[in-house]
């Protein structure tokens, strides 16, 4: 941070006393409104105390400089991450090294923020902060901090919900799906057929498509933009006349068009069709779950269903969907059924 120089100098007009400095290459003045040497002196210091910038790294330059260095060149959307930011911006002025009145700070901030959000959403900001913090103490990274900084502690434990449609709910979705517009009968019959998450359907664009090969190219570009795991899937014979309209009418090349413009998302109209089904607590990302489930209850090898979601380890998928799993659920059945028969025998 830059520091200021000060002197005090007499006028020679009225022999007063002024503070001087030089800001930003120019010369700045303050009149300590004295002709007394010895309490010119004081009023310098005190002038000096208040005035001087500290060298001090605060929490809202740290989050600055993470997002503009860090994050930015990584990131494919910066949306949700600028609204976290706008969040985090009642601790911007704290200092990370004054642990007691840094914690204190989010004490409060957190007693504030609990009633204007869910603990999940909550807890993704913190996290942010959390990693701009660390990223910031990093020698190799940040460098920005000479100290040890406090980092708060993020208690919140996520709970993975498996949402997925049943036999009925499947097929009332499948049936309806002709008489939406092309852009989400599109999306929705891609996600529901692949697993394919909505990111990366978004950013399908017309190269992608292997129409001859039978398969779509999830896998995505080398922008250096950080992603999920993708891979290549097959076309399915539920999406593939979809799949050719698209290409046929697309004015910027992306497969998910609408009047000639990319969909950055279909949140409203997605609900609104869903309502229209009587489908209930059903999200987007629970078409990827639909599909994998599915593929558990028909006996898919969990590696399998691991690789089509693009899992990092085949433990996050049976942490969801083993349970359904017939493989799975073998013995268990058996034991039930052993040993709780019927007793109506016993009461003839």
């Amino acid at each position: 941070m830059q520091k200021y120089e000060y002197d005090v100098v007499q006028r020679q007009s009225d022999r007063n006393w002024e503070i001087t400095w030089r800001q930003n290459g120019k010369a700045r003045y303050a009149s300590t409104g004295t002709k007394d040497a010895t309490l010119a002196k004081v009023f310098l210091e005190t002038f000096k105390k208040i005035h001087q910038p500290k060298d001090v790294v605060t929490i809202g330059e740290i989050l600055q400089q993470y997002t503009i260095k860090w994050y930015q060149p990584r990131a494919v959307k910066m949306s949700r991450h600028n609204s976290i930011i706008k969040a985090l911006d009642p601790l911007c002025d704290c200092d990370p090294l004054d642990h007691e009145a840094f914690e204190e700070a989010i004490w409060e901030w957190k007693q504030e923020r609990m009633f204007k959000v869910k603990e999940s959403a909550m807890a993704r900001e913190l996290a942010v902060m959390i990693a701009a913090l660390n990223w910031a103490n990093d020698r190799e990274r940040g460098r920005m901090l000479k100290g040890v900084p406090y980092i708060p502690k993020n208690k919140y434990e996520k709970t993975y919900r498996v949402r997925w449609l049943d036999a009925d709910e499947r097929e009332r979705l499948l049936d309806a799906l002709p008489s939406v517009p092309l852009y989400l009968r599109l999306a929705i019959g891609i996600a529901i057929s692949t697993a394919a998450r909505k990111t990366s359907i978004l950013e399908l664009q017309k190269r992608q498509i292997k129409l001859r090969e039978g398969q779509i190219d999830f896998q995505a570009p080398a922008d250096g933009k950080r992603r999920k795991a993708r891979r290549v899937c097959d076309i399915t014979d539920l999406v593939r006349p979809w799949l050719e309209e698209a290409m046929a009418v697309t004015q910027t090349g992306y497969i998910i068009e609408r009047n000639g413009t990319p969909m950055p998302n279909f949140y409203d109209d997605y609900q609104r069709f869903i309502k229209s089904l009587d489908i209930e607590n059903f999200t987007f990302h629970d078409l990827r779950s639909t599909w994998a489930a599915g593929a558990a209850l028909d006996g898919v090898p969990m590696s399998q269903i691991q690789a089509a979601l693009g899992h990092s380890s085949v433990l996050i998928t049976e942490k969801h969907y083993a349970q359904i799993h017939p493989e799975y659920r073998e013995k268990a059945r058996e034991y039930s059924k052993k040993t709780y028969k019927s007793r109506m025998s016993h009461m003839e």
